[in-house]
């Protein structure tokens, strides 16, 4: 094929030259022949034709997976099977649109260098981008490198509108978002490999070589930028825009082995900011920090992660290799530091790990490893047994992430129970997930998890998202204890739970005041929580236990948390508060969350125990009784006096004080168990 496009292209061009001889051949006699037009015909359709097959032979190399260069010849050493190759002829893109690419093509050039009437006329092309056809051959007309300097230009037009302080860098970004948002669109659906017409290896190959090519800004005095800088300003301009899981393990991945790679080499990386005045400015505006108009650096892995967080697919596509999750948790902190502290990528990883599927769990338990080699190293505990946490500060620099491994954690809050009672080592990395009974389980391990907690609990959002997820996790099998009358599963759930809520609240408090805070800022959320009686908020649906029998019971938690524990827990701060001030002036003054999680405790089984009915009706009595038959009114609903009269009559007639000693005991063993994983792990 390689030789019938080659002796096709030759023959066309040899047939033009024909052609036009013969034709000042005759001119000099003042003669015409209609055969002269007829090979000039003849040899611009050969012409024609010659990249139709070369094309057609890229498509077998590709169907061979033989490898070419840039001109489309086979490597050195590469291997073309012997025998016939089946190509996919719907791939083949017609004349009239790579005519049309042809046209619009230049276009984007032009509009990135300033010309209003190009940015106008590219309008009529912004509805075929989602074409493949159209797109393909867009890009193949551009050429990696091409494509890559379009950001490039954008970026001179930024630097100059700045550097004149008219207030026409505004204009021009909006415009440059404008353009590089098609080639965005462009570039997402030509390399999606379930369209019939798509770019191929080849093209990919040069755009991964371009991409680690230092490219020229135009009229900047030499300077240069790496071509993935580039390709992340196109990225940033359509931060929505859905790449499919190939584009993210061929070039995302890649793009983040150049950073990694530029980093070992030069110790600094390429993120100018508009205050950079002899750097290149990102051509749009980059994206505000989290509760702050501060706008960051224009980062190209930070535009990378963005895309990939819209989707779990494409989020764990990007994420799924270890060594590259470790060098963005772990050695690229400097880096983010520099720019959105790991915002982006605090938003990818929730995408790829907080779901049930295996994949999310086993990047979960990856993260907590990563994330613990990171925080172990600067803890130590002073003479006074209190933590100390050395040089904070270079935590922080990832700082954008914990309200995201809050979320990614709560989501997971089964597994984090049972891995402080199963206490097992860190899994390896092909054994960090399980299957039991059909459920997918994350294995991890505990001195990680306190680790972990240790960093994340000082953001208020994580260990808010943490908190919740582990009151959520509590209130629900309580309840379906309970309510199926199993009292061995009750007290599991109560030791359980309760040693790893004592974790959690001893890793806030010591958070805090690893940091330099009062202790009395770690107990106010879950104080908070209590005071306005989360607990005591019945579980919805147990009404369904009475009239479909005790075999509804075991739906119960998993109806509670089917849309996840982050709405579950958001539903219950949401019914809470209806208390009527009866736990308000007892935990006010309480400046511990040893009493908060034990006041907890007790009001989901008291909760819970209305709920059911689980109590002996003869003796029943009390102003908190109402109905006939007898029973106890919803303790949202009692007043303070009753409130009080209910907790007396529980104390005598059912098993909540047992109960509830056994949280006061766990708790303070979760606490103890924190402290003793965290000393064992800085020795």
């Amino acid at each position: 094929m390689h030789q019938l496009g080659s002796g096709v292209q030759n023959a066309g061009k040899s047939l033009t030259e024909c052609a036009a001889q013969l034709r000042a051949i005759l001119n000099e006699v003042e003669l015409t022949h209609p055969g002269v037009a007829a090979i000039g015909r003849i040899g611009q359709w050969l012409t024609d034709q010659a990249p139709d097959l070369y094309r057609r032979r890229d498509l077998a190399y590709e169907a061979e997976k033989v490898d070419v260069d840039v001109f489309g010849n086979p490597l050195p050493g590469a291997v073309v099977p012997a025998g016939m190759t089946r190509i996919d002829e719907a791939r083949l893109i017609p004349a009239a649109v790579r005519a049309e690419a042809a046209r619009a093509a230049p276009l984007f050039t032009a509009a990135a260098r300033g010309d209003a009437g190009a940015l106008g006329q590219l309008a009529a092309f912004k509805q075929r981008l989602s074409d493949p056809q159209f797109a393909t051959a867009l890009l193949e007309q551009l050429g990696p490198r091409g494509l890559l300097a379009i950001p490039a230009a954008m970026g001179t037009r930024v630097r100059k509108a700045l550097d004149a302080d008219d207030d026409s860098a505004a204009a021009v970004r909006r415009q440059n978002r404008d353009v590089l948002s098609m080639l965005s669109k462009a570039l997402a659906t030509a390399t999606d490999p379930a369209k019939d017409a798509r770019l191929g290896r080849k093209f990919l190959e040069e755009l991964k070589r371009q991409g680690r090519t230092e490219l020229p800004a135009p009229d900047m005095g030499g300077l240069t930028n790496p071509g993935y800088w580039s390709l992340g300003q196109i990225l940033a301009a359509a931060p929505k825009q859905a790449y499919n899981e190939c584009f993210m393990t061929t070039i995302g991945q890649d793009m983040i082995r150049w950073d990694r790679d530029y980093l070992q080499q030069h110790r600094t990386r390429f993120l100018p900011k508009d205050t950079d005045v002899y750097n290149l400015p990102a051509p749009t505006d980059t994206r505000p920090f989290q509760d702050s108009d501060t706008i960051g650096a224009a980062d190209p892995l930070a535009a990378l992660l963005t895309v990939a967080s819209t989707s779990r697919e494409r989020a764990q596509a990007l994420l799924d290799d270890r060594d590259l999750l470790k060098y963005l948790m772990s050695d690229r902190r400097p880096q983010w530091a520099m720019g959105d502290h790991g915002e982006s990528l605090g938003e990818a990883m929730e995408a790829a790990m907080k779901g049930s599927d295996a994949d999310s769990k086993r990047l979960a338990v990856r993260a907590t490893q990563i994330l613990a080699d990171d925080v172990k190293p600067r803890v130590s505990f002073n003479d006074a047994g209190e933590v100390e946490i050395a040089n904070p500060s270079e935590l922080d620099w990832l700082s954008g992430t914990r309200d995201n491994l809050g979320r990614i954690l709560a989501e997971h809050t089964d597994d984090i129970v049972f891995a402080y009672f199963w206490n097992q080592p860190r899994a390896a990395d092909d054994e960090l997930t399980g299957n039991i009974e059909g459920k997918n389980t994350a294995r991890f391990n505990p001195t990680d998890l306190d680790l972990v907690m240790l960093d994340l609990a000082a953001d208020d959002q994580g260990y808010q998202a943490l908190l919740r997820g582990e009151i959520v996790d509590m209130r629900g099998k309580i309840d379906q204890g309970l309510a199926t009358g199993n009292e061995k599963l009750l007290n599991n759930v109560i030791a359980l739970n309760s040693t790893a809520l004592g974790h959690l609240v001893e890793a806030r408090r010591m958070a805090l005041v690893g940091r330099g805070k009062e202790a009395d800022a770690a107990d106010e959320e879950l104080r908070k929580l209590v005071q306005e009686g989360i607990g005591l908020v019945p579980v919805p649906f147990a009404a369904q236990v009475g009239k479909a029998g005790l075999e509804a019971a075991g739906s119960i938690y998993e109806n509670f948390v089917k849309d996840g524990y982050a709405k579950a827990g958001d539903w219950l701060v949401k019914e809470s508060g209806h208390a009527g001030g009866k736990t308000k002036k007892a935990f006010s003054d309480a400046a511990s969350n040893d009493l908060a999680a034990q006041e907890l405790v007790k009001q989901m089984l008291a909760s819970s125990a209305v709920a059911h009915e689980a109590y002996d009706r003869e003796q029943l009595k009390g102003t908190f009784v109402i109905g006939d038959p007898p029973r106890v009114k919803n303790p949202r609903d009692m007043n303070r006096d009753e409130y009080e009269s209910f907790l007396r009559w529980i104390a005598g007639n059912t098993t909540v004080p047992a109960d509830f000693k056994e949280a006061q005991q766990s708790a303070a063993i979760g606490s103890k168990e924190l402290h003793d994983n965290l000393k064992g792990a800085t020795k």
